[in-house]
C-alpha cells in the first residue's frame, strides 16, 4: 500500500483501480452475509443453493472466456465502468428474487459482469505494474480481501440491526455505482490493449505454466467454497448467531488482505515457487483445522489461517501470466482467470451436494485434502 501512496500524485489512476478492487468484494460480501437469510426465504437446501452459485459460477465462465476480446474491443476504461454498473445491478436486484431460478439468473448475470471487471482491472494493475516496474498487484489483491472483509463484516450490522434485504442490499449496489460514475474519469487514462494476431487464435501455456493453472483451480475451488459456505457451515451446522457467523469469512478475509499487502514485499525475498508451496500447505492446514475443531473460535481460526495460505498465491499466478504477454496481458490473465473460474464451476456444486449427503464439515475435509495435492504438484520439479 506504501508503493500506491508514494506514486499517488504522478498516477492518480492507481487510487481508483485499488479501490476498484475492493469493489470487487465489497458487494459480494454483503451478499454473502445475507446468504443464510435468502436461503431461509426461499426455502432452499444445500443442494439448491449450490445450484445457484452453481449459475453464478456459470457465468462467470463464460464471462472470462468473453472478456479479453472485449477489453481489446472497448476501452479498459469503458469495460471497468460498465461491467462495475453491471454488478452493482444485480447486488440490487438479488432481493426482489421470488424463487430459486430467479436468483440463478440473476446470479448468472452478476457471474458474468464480475469476470469482465476481474479481467479488465487486473489488466490496468499488470499495465501500472510494468509502468511503474514496482510490485502492486500483491497490494490490489489485497483491496480486494479488505473489501470481502468490510463487506460481510457491515453485512452482519445490516442482518443483526434486521434491516430487510430489499432495503440493504439496494443500498449498496446504488453506493457502488455512485463511486464507478466519479472514478471513471481516472479510469479514461489506462491505455487501450494491443489486439491479438488474427491468425492466433488460441494461446497455448508452456507445460510448467499448465501446473500453475490447475494449482490455481484447486486454489479457488477452496476459496470458493471458503467464500460460499463458511457462513452457512457456523450458522447450520455449529448453530452460531447471525452476527457471528460471519466470523468465518471475515477473518479469511482479512488474513487474505494482510498477506496481499505484505505480498509485494515478500516477493523480493523469495521465489514465487516457495511462496506457492508452503501458501498452499498452510492454507489446507487451516480447512482441516475449520473441518475438526468443534469449537467455534478453533473454526475461525481455521478460516483465518486458510486466508493467510492462500493469499498471494493467485496474484503470483496473475504476475505470471501477464509477463508472457506484456503488451496484451488480458490473453495470460484471461486464462488464468477462466481455470480459477472452472474452480467456482466445480466447487459450490459439489460442497452443496457433498454437504447434503453427509454434512459441510466432511466437504471441508475433502477440500483440505485436494489442497495437499496442489501442494504436492507444486513440490514437482518445473
Amino acid at each position: 500500500m506504501l508503493v500506491i501512496w508514494h506514486y499517488r500524485k504522478d498516477h492518480p489512476v492507481l487510487f481508483p483501480i485499488t479501490i476498484g478492487f475492493s469493489m470487487l468484494s465489497f458487494g459480494f460480501g454483503h451478499w454473502i452475509g445475507r446468504i443464510p437469510e435468502t436461503k431461509h426465504l426461499l426455502h432452499l437446501s444445500e443442494s439448491d443453493i449450490g445450484l445457484c452459485f452453481f449459475g453464478m459460477a456459470s457465468g462467470a465462465f463464460l464471462g472470462a472466456q468473453m472478456a479479453s476480446g472485449i477489453c481489446e474491443k472497448w476501452k479498459p476504461s469503458l469495460v471497468i465502468s460498465v461491467s462495475c454498473w453491471l454488478l452493482s445491478l444485480g447486488i440490487l436486484l438479488i432481493p426482489f428474487a421470488k424463487n430459486q431460478w430467479m436468483l440463478t439468473s440473476i446470479l448468472f448475470f452478476m457471474g458474468a459482469a464480475n469476470s469482465w471487471l476481474n479481467v479488465s482491472i487486473n489488466a490496468a494493475a499488470s499495465q501500472m505494474e510494468t509502468k511503474l516496474n514496482t510490485p502492486i498487484l500483491a497490494t490490489c489483491h489485497g483491496m480486494y480481501s479488505l473489501g470481502g472483509f468490510l463487506g460481510i463484516i457491515s453485512s452482519g450490522i445490516f442482518a443483526t440491526a434486521q434491516i430487510p434485504l430489499t432495503i440493504h442490499l439496494p443500498i449498496i449496489g446504488i453506493f457502488m455505482a455512485i463511486y464507478v460514475a466519479f472514478a471513471y474519469k481516472y479510469f479514461d487514462v489506462i491505455h487501450p490493449l494491443q489486439k491479438r494476431e488474427a491468425n492466433k487464435k488460441f494461446y497455448i501455456p508452456e507445460p510448467w505454466l499448465l501446473k500453475l493453472m490447475v494449482i490455481g483451480l484447486i486454489v479457488m475451488v477452496c476459496e470458493g467454497a471458503v467464500t460460499d459456505w463458511s457462513t452457512l457451515y457456523l450458522r447450520d451446522e455449529m448453530k452460531v448467531s447471525v452476527m457471528l457467523s460471519t466470523f468465518g469469512y471475515a477473518g479469511f478475509s482479512i488474513s487474505m488482505a494482510g498477506g496481499r499487502f505484505l505480498g509485494d514485499y515478500v516477493r523480493k525475498y523469495y521465489q514465487p515457487i516457495i511462496l506457492v508451496r508452503y501458501g498452499i500447505l498452510i492454507g489446507a492446514g487451516g480447512l482441516l483445522l475449520a473441518a475438526n475443531l468443534p469449537f467455534t473460535i478453533g473454526i475461525i481460526s481455521g478460516f483465518s489461517l486458510t486466508g493467510i495460505g492462500f493469499s498471494i498465491i493467485i496474484p503470483l499466478l496473475f504476475v505470471l501470466s501477464a509477463m508472457q504477454n506484456p503488451d496484451n496481458p488480458t490473453i495470460g490473465i484471461s486464462g488464468i482467470a477462466t481455470s480459477g473460474v472452472i474452480g467456482f464451476l466445480i466447487g459450490p456444486a459439489v460442497i452443496g451436494m457433498i454437504g447434503e449427503v453427509f454434512s459441510l464439515s466432511v466437504a471441508f475435509n475433502g477440500l483440505g485434502i485436494l489442497a495437499l495435492f496442489a501442494a504436492f504438484i507444486a513440490w514437482r520439479k518445473y
